[in-house]
């Protein structure tokens, strides 16, 4: 196996530009459309008869206009050899991550075989997987559903169509399913596309019933032409907040230029909880004819979350058919359904991106650019966000080589005056990379690492699925190959193909560091499979801290140790706010103090946790510690002033000794005593006032 190095080209970009944004809001009617239930629906043998490929992102007018591109592109980039200089730059040792399962998505036929399935044209790739390991593909036309403990199948007949799930006929085709993970309602959802055409253009969305797939799905029918202006929607995304779904695509006029085609993305906001409670409409709000700066931004991607859900809802979007630019879109919804608005702001990174060059293979004519695996255009493809920062991928030209090659972009602060944009080409010398996206990795919260995965190929590989890990400290792993390719691809028999036009991964979000992926890979036989992998993050730094308490808190003599393991050393400790400089113990602490204790390790991952030290119930009377040992408190209450007297005597009622006699004031008093002179055993502690009434009579114990 050759050992494939990612060429990194890094920058910074500074504050971000403010100017003109303008879109439109409307509510309108998405009904439920039909229940579908896996086991009482008979899948036959999911017979249609479609197109021979899925609609091109944009429409075929676009189709036509990116191969184009590809031409010029290949003229501005000519295919060379790696420059030294870019070789060099490879210098970390950061590791790879760790390959665990990995399977090809199968089909077990009549006769009890299992065979490989071949995905459509394009692949389309989505994933999505639960806690409990039941795995979801998408693919093209079809859904797959996979138990990851018991490794079998879940779907009568393995597979179920796009068709079949959306209670349509062989006169529709079906096509770009995307799937999503809820890990707090513990549900799937799955969206996908019918029809390129004004009059039947739509989303069906739908909504497992349970968290087994098996079970019934709720499915609803939302108008790809939403404003019956003669338009039909392509290029579907999701994600998902705590209430809330989110939708993207793209609304494309037929029969016009790509000039002229396309009119603008969209965002749909639809209320999550009616969607899983089987309502017969759900709450939605849609944003049109989004623009800045009078132009409309195109082929917006939402933005998920660590975990399943998002906190902040972002989307992304660039100037993607560029031959180069490096204009970077950032928008956001905020405020619930009912008053949510969108706010939109465009930065620049460097190196610029660009259309990148189609995927070269063993049957590809290297002549001619619009050959070979097609990568479409320089698009976002996958973003993540822990609110505070962004990472995103896409595919581009890689100038150092002139091969297709991964971007990948970091936004830190996003929509702020303080907004920064770096980014990275991950390329190589050899192969051709394509169709990227990631998902994180981390197991604690001020994590930045990621796992990408995504296709390659080469006139020397075969087309497989690889990936590279991005550590904490901003550095790539060298990239690992998770399945070579059997076969150059030929679906269409010349040396042009679909190799994309998707790439499925998420994290196992109870599992944190373990990732799912799903990408294209050749079969022997020439048709393109679908190779699933788990990958493990290498990074086992998780910051640990046990906080030990000691002493008597009581007697204002207790403290605490903060004990880290895992994380980075040095570490630096803090009480209540105030760095300690010197130890990681804290003394002198009292009953009842509260105390705020912080571990920061050299990452900057912080780690607190806030305690509450033992305290007598200002209600009551009593002694404390009891038992003891040296030291114990009496607590009484006095109605006035006075003098008291405390004795203790033995069982038998014998005075064992007078303690003390003095003035004290009414209300809640304390006395405090050191009792090591008695022997072990079991007494009587007696606290008379002046009149000779017993303020206190407790029973105590010596140890």
């Amino acid at each position: 196996m050759k050992k494939l190095l990612p060429i990194a080209l890094i920058c910074l970009f500074g504050l971000p530009t403010f100017s003109q944004v303008s879109y439109q809001e409307h509510k309108v009617s998405i009904k439920k459309s039909h229940t579908f239930a896996p086991l009482e629906s008979d899948p036959g043998y999911n017979a249609q008869i479609i197109n021979q490929e899925a609609p091109s992102p944009d429409g075929d007018d676009y189709k036509a206009f990116l191969l184009r591109q590809k031409i010029k592109s290949r003229q501005m980039f000519p295919i060379q050899k790696r420059q030294a200089s870019i070789e060099k730059k490879k210098t970390q040792n950061t590791p790879q991550p760790l390959v665990g399962k990995g399977l090809s998505m199968y089909n077990v036929l009549v006769n009890g075989a299992v065979v490989d399935f071949s995905g459509g044209i394009p692949n389309d790739n989505a994933l999505a997987v639960s806690n409990d390991g039941i795995l979801l593909a998408g693919v093209n036309s079809v859904v797959w559903a996979y138990d990851i403990n018991a490794d079998t199948t879940l779907f009568p007949k393995n597979i179920y169509s796009l068709t079949g799930i959306g209670s349509g006929s062989g006169n529709n085709n079906y096509f770009d399913p995307k799937l999503i993970y809820d890990e707090k309602a513990d549900r799937f959802i799955l969206v996908f596309l019918r029809n390129n055409t004004p009059e039947s253009s739509a989303f069906i969305l739908c909504f497992s019933s349970t968290n087994n797939p098996t079970d019934p799905w709720y499915a609803y029918e939302i108008d790809g032409n939403p404003l019956d202006n003669n338009r039909w929607t392509d290029f579907p995304a999701i994600n998902i907040t705590e209430d809330e779904v989110f939708l993207t695509g793209n609304l494309i006029i037929p029969g016009v230029s790509w000039q002229v085609g396309f009119d603008g993305s969209v965002i749909w906001q639809i209320n999550k909880e009616d969607g899983y409670t089987n309502q017969d409409t759900l709450r939605n709000k849609l944003f049109s004819d989004i623009k800045f700066n009078g132009k409309f931004t195109r082929n917006l991607h939402a933005v998920r979350g660590l975990g399943s859900t998002s906190e902040r809802q972002f989307f992304l979007s660039n100037r993607n058919f560029d031959l180069t630019n490096d204009t970077i879109f950032v928008m956001e919804v905020t405020g619930t359904l009912e008053n949510s608005s969108l706010n939109i702001d465009m930065g620049k990174t460097v190196p610029n991106y660009g259309v990148p060059p189609n995927g070269r293979q063993q049957d590809t004519d290297l002549s001619d650019p619009t050959k070979g695996l097609q990568t479409n255009d320089a698009r976002v493809l996958g973003a993540i966000t822990n609110g505070d920062w962004i990472q995103f991928v896409s595919t581009t030209v890689n100038p150092a080589t002139g091969f297709a090659g991964i971007y990948h972009g970091t936004i830190q602060n996003p929509l702020t005056a303080n907004q920064t944009i770096s980014g990275n080409i991950i390329g190589d010398s050899i192969r051709d990379y394509g169709y990227p996206n990631l998902a994180f990795t981390g197991n604690e919260e001020c994590d930045i690492e990621t796992i990408i995965g995504f296709n390659h190929s080469s006139p020397t590989d075969f087309p497989g699925v690889s990936a590279v890990y991005y550590d904490n400290d901003g550095n790539y792993s060298d990239v690992i190959t998770l399945k070579e390719g059997l076969n150059f691809a030929d679906a269409h028999s010349d040396s042009y193909e679909r190799w994309g036009d998707y790439f499925g991964i998420q994290p196992k979000f109870n599992e944190p560091g373990k990732v799912w992926t799903v990408g294209y890979f050749g079969m022997s036989n020439n048709q393109n499979g679908n190779w699933i992998n788990e990958l493990i993050s290498p990074d086992t730094a998780r910051l640990l801290v046990n906080f030990t308490e000691y002493g008597q808190s009581v007697f204002c003599e207790g403290g605490i140790q903060m004990i880290p393991s895992g994380g980075v050393p040095p570490y630096q400790f803090s009480y209540n706010g105030s760095a300690l400089s010197d130890n990681n113990m804290v003394d002198s602490i009292c009953d009842g103090d509260t105390i705020r204790l912080t571990v920061i390790d050299s990452r900057g991952c912080t780690l607190s946790d806030t305690i509450i030290t033992d305290q007598i119930a200002s209600n009551t009377s009593g002694a404390y510690p009891n038992p003891f040992t040296t030291q114990l408190i009496a607590q009484f209450d006095l109605a006035a002033d006075g003098r008291v007297t405390a004795y203790v005597f033995d069982l038998n009622g014998k005075l064992v000794d007078e303690i003390i006699t003095s003035q004290a004031k009414a209300g809640k008093n304390e006395l405090k005593f050191d009792m090591s002179p008695l022997r072990t055993g079991t007494y009587v502690l007696k606290v008379i006032a002046a009149d000779d009434s017993e303020i206190l009579v407790e029973k105590i114990f010596k140890w």
